[in-house]
């Protein structure tokens, strides 16, 4: 085969290849825009997709809390069964979003704890729940409306969760082992409620360590800007309501 032959022969066969790429390419499926790589030097990285609620969080210019601070640690318990309705509420969303300036109190709560103790970290339990779930937990809590608001924001008026602008917090080491707060997270009861803890401390439902931990958490988190509620020793505001219906566009 003369070189003209040749060139030809490889020129068509480097367009064939050409096409056939392109073909498969158009073939690809279309969630294939929500892939996000968190390494592109490391190829061998896992590649993790964005459920469609992250993709919306971002589009409403909220953030991952881990690309603020790795250091904090992330259960989102309504992801998972472990939680007062004993289900999956968030399916495959599992990660931990705040509005931009309500991560960064929360990073600067982190690094007051380790100047406290650094062998603790902050664990999120729960972020920005959009308002669909909030009216789900709304309504499996059957028990009056005035015991209800106690532990679950009516969902008509909107809960800083679904603003992202409230926070479910604990304390735990560095590897995700959790303090012991003297109740479980989301526990329906006055055993939760911060302004009863001299009370159940004297009748011994609660001792000094779980009380201890309870302050130490409530610290770090009021020096960075939060403040706590009277029933849930876990739940942490960066603003009220009216300042936040301003500055954040609910989540539904």
């Amino acid at each position: 085969m003369n070189n003209s032959i040749l060139y030809i022969c490889m020129f068509f066969g480097f367009v064939s290849c050409y096409e056939t790429q392109s073909e498969v390419s158009k073939n690809l499926p279309s969630k294939i825009d929500s892939l996000h790589f968190e390494n592109d030097v490391n190829a061998n990285k896992p590649i993790r997709l964005f459920s469609e609620l992250e993709k919306d969080l971002i589009a409403k210019n909220l953030v991952n809390i881990l690309t603020i601070d790795s250091s904090i640690l992330v259960e989102l318990k309504y992801s998972t069964t472990d939680n007062f309705v004993q289900q999956d509420m968030y399916g495959d969303f599992d990660q931990a979003y705040l509005q931009k300036d309500v991560a960064e109190k929360l990073s600067k709560a982190q690094q007051f704890l380790q100047e406290e103790n650094n062998s603790l970290s902050i664990l999120i339990y729960d972020a920005v729940r959009p308002r669909h779930i909030q009216q789900k937990m709304w309504d499996a809590l059957d028990m009056p409306i005035h015991e209800k608001i106690k532990f679950v924001s009516n969902p008509k008026y909107g809960s800083l969760h679904n603003f992202g602008a409230a926070v479910d917090v604990t304390l735990s080491y560095k590897n995700g082992k959790a303090l012991d707060m003297g109740t479980s997270y989301d526990f329906i009861g006055e055993l939760a409620y911060p302004t009863l803890e001299n009370k159940h401390l004297a009748s011994g439902a609660l001792n000094e360590e779980q009380i201890n931990n309870r302050k130490l958490l409530r610290k770090v988190m009021q020096k960075a800007g939060f403040f706590n509620i009277q029933t849930e020793w876990w739940h942490f505001n960066s603003c009220y309501r009216a300042e936040a219906k301003k500055l954040y566009e609910i989540v539904e």
